[in-house]
């Protein structure tokens, strides 16, 4: 008779609006987890999420949960100064930390907490759940083979409505790069590499509506182009324009609103009518999907990925290393658009 296949044993730090919405939705999804407790200073809110995503105890002191509990891995899930403030607690006793996107508000706070990882040979997951989505594993599925051959530019508009001042941050024009650019950042990263060069230019119209534009060069010696605003939606976190194009040479791969991929490879994939435009592959969900939306977007793989790692059945993934590069690409953003001036990065 086949043993039952073991379950990492986590815990969550935090049950607040973010966690319950969108990370702790996925746990029932992933025959992985076992879901051994849950911890937040308001019971209330503990004791809601336990009763509601199937956690077996309800603490109120972390030290405690870690002290009574064995774990495999641990959620900590709340505002990026909470989190660097939360995951030493756990990385210290050796326990691989999830958390999510950015670890901290700056590039010197992430690379601490990466630090302190290394330093306990532990390891941390960072939300960036745009690298699971369905359609950007597909397009780097489609970069990585030979036939695309190299990657010679990288373009990317992020657009949506006014964005506010959050977590102790100076301004809207500082937060929005930390608490929702840091998402491009990293995804740019995913495809082209690591960011040497930055220049870019910065347009305010309220304090909240604001636009930067940037362009690239990767240590590979690809460039890119990045637009990225707050101009052209009505709302902030509803009305999101995502355009992500991939060029090689003779080939290119766009991404829409992270539903839809478009493929134009090297070779036509018909000689029919050889003398009529271009030849395009291409994917749209269809309503069948809709159930898997979760799973599309990358919310329930991430979540998966970090269960399974904690496991040893995977590798890799975005870790707190990916958190402090992709917060120095918009710290060097920021430098170069308020100081009107090219930014090496290190």
């Amino acid at each position: 008779m086949m043993s039952e296949q073991r379950k990492a044993k986590l815990a969550f730090i935090g049950c607040g609006s973010f966690a319950t919405a969108s990370i702790f939705p996925n746990i029932h999804r992933i025959p992985e987890i076992d879901l051994v407790a849950v911890c937040d200073i308001d019971r209330t809110k503990a004791e809601r999420n336990a009763r509601n995503f199937g956690a077996r105890r309800v603490y109120t002191d972390l030290e405690e949960m870690l002290d009574k509990e064995e774990l495999d891995g641990v959620f900590v899930i709340g505002p990026a100064p909470q989190q660097y403030k939360l995951a030493p607690h756990v990385l210290r006793r050796g326990i691989p930390v999830y958390v999510e996107k950015p670890s901290a508000n700056t590039a010197a706070e992430a690379k601490e907490l990466a630090e302190l990882a290394d330093a306990h040979g532990v390891w941390g997951q960072v939300g960036f759940m745009k690298r699971f989505a369905g359609v950007y594993l597909m397009a780097k599925d489609i970069i990585s083979r030979e036939s695309f051959g190299p990657l010679h530019m990288v373009k990317m508009k992020f657009a949506q409505g006014p964005y506010p001042q959050i977590w102790g941050m100076d301004s809207p024009h500082r937060s929005m790069l930390v608490g929702q650019l840091c998402h491009v950042f990293d995804l740019v990263r995913f495809f082209g590499g690591d960011v040497k060069t930055v220049q870019a230019m910065f347009h305010s119209v309220t304090p909240t509506q604001f636009a930067y534009l940037v362009n690239l060069r990767f240590a590979s010696g690809a460039v890119g182009q990045l637009d990225l605003n707050g101009l052209e939606c009505h709302q902030g976190f509803r009305d999101i324009i995502e355009i992500l194009q991939l060029v090689g040479l003779g080939t290119h791969v766009m991404c829409e609103d992270m539903l839809y991929l478009k493929w134009q490879d090297r070779e036509d994939f018909t000689d029919a009518a050889a003398y009529t435009g271009r030849y395009i592959h291409s994917f749209r969900p269809t309503a069948s999907t809709a159930s898997a939306g979760r799973r599309m977007l990358g919310y329930e793989t991430e979540v998966a990925h970090f269960a399974r790692r904690c496991l040893g059945l995977v590798e890799g993934g975005p870790d707190l290393w990916d958190s402090y590069k992709a917060l120095q690409i918009g710290e060097a953003v920021y430098t170069s658009a308020h100081e009107n001036r090219t930014v090496e990065i290190e």
